[in-house]
């Protein structure tokens, strides 16, 4: 596998129970927020703690299943952003044509966990001001609704042997909010390798 795979390269699928395991780990994470936001809102003591290691196993699960699937995870990733960054009306600069990708060209070089952080952050800034501007508990509350959706569609592509569209439309996206519920949380991601290989 090459840092310039494709998520439609795949040459190999991960088992039945890979996929289910995944699913389990993205309703623990959905679980988590969930019972963090439930706590603020009832001014019981809560720590990060829980939502930072749901980030963190998502972002595990999202490498081994690409990983498995001969996919280089970093390259997805770039590849979702470039694709949101190429729709989006604030791709344009003022009034001018030209187009500014800020987070997928910021992207492009990324091969760490901390840079891909730095590279979803300006992205997010620039196209996502809707909820990069929310307090942060409501920024969170929303990333647990992204998390939430993904677990659904992950067990419905595990129950409709339907992989090869969760992994070319979706797979990215478990390590994007593994990143971003990291971020709300002011954690800084390890100086590692997104991809496994």
């Amino acid at each position: 596998m090459t840092l310039h795979d494709s998520p439609t390269d795949a040459r190999s699928e991960p088992s039945e129970a890979d996929l289910s395991r995944a699913a389990f780990t993205l309703i623990r994470a959905a679980a988590a927020c969930a019972a963090f936001c439930e706590h603020i809102e009832h001014n019981e003591p809560a720590t990060t703690h829980q939502v930072v290691a749901a980030a963190e196993s998502m972002r595990r699960v999202a490498a081994e299943l690409s990983d498995q699937s001969g996919v280089s995870l970093r390259q997805a990733y770039e590849n979702r952003i470039r694709g949101v960054e190429a729709t989006s009306l604030l791709r344009y600069s003022g009034t001018t044509e030209q187009v500014e990708l800020v987070g997928a060209d910021a992207l492009a070089s990324a091969r760490r966990w901390d840079e891909v952080q730095i590279a979803q952050l300006a992205h997010d800034r620039r196209f996502h001001p809707d909820v990069f501007g929310l307090p942060k508990i409501e920024q969170l509350r929303h990333y647990s609704f992204h998390v939430t959706k993904l677990a659904g569609l992950l067990a419905d592509a595990v129950e409709q042997g339907s992989w090869d569209a969760f992994r070319d439309e979706r797979l990215a996206d478990i390590a994007v909010f593994g990143v971003k519920l990291a971020t709300v949380c002011n954690e800084h991601l390890p100086s590692t390798d997104v991809d496994l290989t």
